[in-house]
């Protein structure tokens, strides 16, 4: 919607028609001047104008750009949607490119013909305020809420430089030689930067802060004006850093929206502030012309190359001719009525006397008019007072629905803060069952350890009552000592089994309640692993064999659950195996009793050999006296390295801190275990036993091992053993033959218990 104003003529006098031409064409030859009002549909936050100054953009809160003929205040063509408030838009002084920055951060670049979007800038995070295309149009610069000012590669979209500021951006503009750029941010400073690298030339203290995203305009390459809050112009010397002069503009002194202008010839400059503009010599800086003033705030101005001005005021835009406005030294296109083109007193009396007829039908007309709008103007007022009595009753309800909203927003925050303090109580709660039932097992387990402690401390008692009783009878039978030998090594043999079965037994439970602690934080593997997991997964391959480790790192979730407590299993049996293999006679003083031991074995009868090795044994204890917590925080080690290794754990701190404390309990309880296991063997007096690991990859062997009939896969002597679930026992006794001159020795291998395995 559009209305268009008669212009005051240049010449006060009334035009007279020519004889024979019509008055539209009478008009038109006159070139009267006009004020074109536009209906900017919404609130007009910036405009432009383009195509020789036949059209104008205008945009703001309907987040779209439209564009305006002059010569009617019709809408052409199709607006473009921004997608967000309209800020800023400008125009390329090729005219070919229409530049604008939207509410949600992007800036963009139309065809002026087409309106089609050709390159989309959108690094900024928060709304974009001011836009700046340089003169020759291959840079754009962009201001933003969040506090940056950018400048792009026009054709590509490129980033090319990002310059942070203190507080949101609210113009920016490049100099008429495009090689500066200046910048007002709401941090109270104006900047100047270097286009090429982004260097800081100088920077202006401008206080108050400036106030829109057009309150800054180039006088030169040298020279800049400034509008600030406080309501005075600026201008600045960009060489020296100095400000040459400043003056104000208008009588309020906080000044919440401001804008200026410069036309071609910068010989004065339009600066509105709040509702009204006024115009001002760029020499002198003293006000010229008159000022124009509106009933809404002015929140934008442009200056054609034809100086016409439009002005964005509330959710209208209007555009006027300063050529009536200013003196004519100021507008090149000033034009003016040339009194030799007036019309001459030659009419005829007739014509004037039809012309006055007219002219008084006219007046009739008027006084019709007239009348109706007085008619019109009543029920307007009376309209408008129903209008006021409505928008109070809609302010009541808005104030009720503001307080039922209010009510409404608490009680939500209410119940999400009671629902938030109900998940965290529920998750406290399961920690602690969680907790409690850990205690209990461990209660258990130590109750059962505390009766075999008791069961194995009457044992060794009656043994010993009963070793004393053989030992006097010794002494008088050779046939009673070795009956005795005989008779404790089969108890010996016994206990070796029993605590081996308990062994095997502690490491099925504990295996399976760590899988069981664990797997609930199963993820998948990445595709690329970090080297400490590649470092991880060589370390476990070596304690488990590298087939159960592509087991547990499938990504499988159902292989994980059926192979973690498998490889908790393999990996204690080959540890544990370890810790009692290190604890033989094998360096320092302990080698050298060895070696007399197998000598004395080698040539004496098996009950010499046995007294000899209770003697010799006794050494043993400094050997088993490994400080506990070492071995300790060495098996958590291996656990926490196949947690990771089966997706448990992201990495080894994460493991030490799931398990951290909760199965120290259980390990140490094992490695008890272990302790009393090497303690039975080294008790036994004629025979030596030997704890057995089968290590895969090895083929099924059903005279060493036990195939687990629970485990996957089938039993097949083809398969390769997966790992060992299981520790197994075999027996060395040397008997020495009587017969013959040489009295050779003979070596009795027997699996007294079978290492159980699961072939994969």
């Amino acid at each position: 919607m559009s209305r268009t104003l008669p212009g005051k003529l240049e010449n006060s006098e009334s035009p007279v028609q020519d004889q024979g031409k019509e008055p539209s064409a009478m008009v038109s030859q006159l070139n009267v001047r006009k004020t074109i009002e536009i209906d900017g549909r919404d609130e007009i936050h910036s405009v432009a104008f383009l195509t020789e100054d036949r059209h104008i953009l205008s945009g703001g809160n309907e987040e779209k750009i439209r564009r305006w003929r002059l010569e009617d205040g019709q809408e052409i063509a199709r607006p473009i949607d921004v997608g967000g408030w309209a800020n800023a838009i400008t125009v390329s002084s090729d005219g070919k490119w229409i530049v604008g920055g939207s509410g949600r951060g992007d800036v963009s670049v139309w065809n002026v013909e087409s309106h089609e979007q050709v390159s989309k800038m959108g690094e900024h995070t928060r709304g974009v305020y001011a836009v700046d295309i340089s003169p020759d149009g291959t840079k754009i610069a962009s201001g933003s809420y969040d506090k940056t000012a950018c400048i792009w590669e026009r054709a590509t979209g490129e980033q090319l430089l990002k310059l942070r500021h203190g507080d949101w951006v609210a113009a920016v503009k490049f100099s008429p030689d495009g090689r500066l750029l200046a910048t007002a941010a709401w941090d109270r400073s104006v900047r100047v930067y270097n286009v090429e690298d982004g260097h800081l030339l100088c920077e202006f203290p401008i206080r108050p802060r400036s106030t829109s995203n057009q309150c800054l305009a180039w006088n030169d390459d040298a020279h800049l004006y400034v509008i600030s809050r406080d309501g005075k112009t600026h201008y600045l010397d960009i060489s020296t850093g100095q400000t040459l002069s400043r003056w104000p503009i208008c009588t309020d002194d906080a000044v919440k929206r401001g804008c200026i202008a410069l036309p071609n010839n910068r010989s004065f400059i339009a600066v509105s502030a709040e509702s009204s503009v006024s115009f001002w010599d760029t020499a002198t800086h003293t006000k010229i012309g008159s000022d124009i003033d509106y009933d809404h705030r002015i929140w934008t101005i442009a200056i054609s190359e034809n100086y016409d001005i439009a002005i964005g005021h509330g959710k209208t835009i209007t555009v006027r001719s300063l050529g009536d406005i200013l003196p004519p030294n100021y507008v090149h296109n000033n034009v003016t009525v040339d009194p030799g083109e007036r019309m001459t007193s030659h009419r005829t009396q007739a014509e004037m006397t039809d012309l006055k007829n007219s002219m008084r039908e006219l007046k009739d007309q008027l006084t019709v008019l007239q009348g109706r709008h007085e008619r019109q103007s009543r029920d307007f007022a009376l309209a408008q007072k129903e209008l006021e009595t409505l928008k109070s009753s809609i302010k009541a309800k808005d104030r009720q629905i503001d307080i039922l909203t209010a009510d409404v927003d608490h009680w939500k925050r209410s119940d999400a803060a009671k629902a938030e303090e109900l998940a965290a109580a529920n998750k406290e709660l399961e920690e602690r069952r969680r907790d409690s039932e850990e205690l209990i097992a461990v209660h258990k387990e130590l109750q059962f350890s505390q009766s075999q402690t008791i069961q194995i401390q009457e044992w060794y008692d009656e043994q010993f009552r009963h070793l004393k009783s053989v030992v006097e009878q010794s002494q008088r039978t050779p046939f009673i000592v070795q009956n005795f030998i005989a008779q404790a090594d089969a108890r010996a043999e016994m206990n070796i089994i029993e605590t081996l079965q308990q062994l095997n037994e502690r490491i099925d439970w504990s295996s399976t309640f760590i899988a069981d602690r664990t797997i609930h934080n199963f993820e998948p593997h990445t595709t690329n692993p970090t080297e400490e997991q590649v470092s991880i997964a060589t370390r476990v391959t070596g304690s488990i064999g590298q087939s159960l480790v592509n087991r547990l790192r499938s990504n499988s979730r159902a292989e994980v659950v059926a192979y973690l407590p498998i490889a908790f299993r393999a990996y204690l049996i080959y540890h544990l195996c370890g810790i009692m293999s290190s604890w033989s006679m094998d360096s320092g003083p302990d080698r050298l009793i060895r070696e007399l031991y197998s000598i004395v074995r080698k040539s004496e009868s098996q009950t010499i050999s046995a007294r000899w090795r209770s003697l010799t044994y006794a050494s043993l204890s400094s050997t088993c006296s490994s400080n506990p917590s070492m071995l300790i925080t060495s098996t958590m080690d291996g656990i926490c390295d196949i947690i990771v290794t089966g997706g448990c754990a992201p990495s080894i701190s994460a493991a030490k801190e799931m398990i951290a404390s909760k199965f120290q309990g259980r390990i140490s309880f094992i490695l008890t275990t272990v302790g009393q296991l090497a303690k039975s063997i080294m008790n036994a007096l004629s025979a030596d036993y030997r704890v057995e690991v089968i290590r895969p990859p090895k083929m099924l062997d059903g005279q060493t091992m036990e195939v687990d009939s629970a485990g996957p896969g089938k039993k097949s002597r083809s398969q390769f053993v997966l790992c060992t679930t299981q520790l197994g026992l075999s027996k060395e006794v040397i008997t020495q033959s009587r017969v013959g001159p040489n009295k050779q020795n003979t070596l009795t291998v027997t699996n007294v218990v079978k290492a159980k395995v699961i072939t994969g």
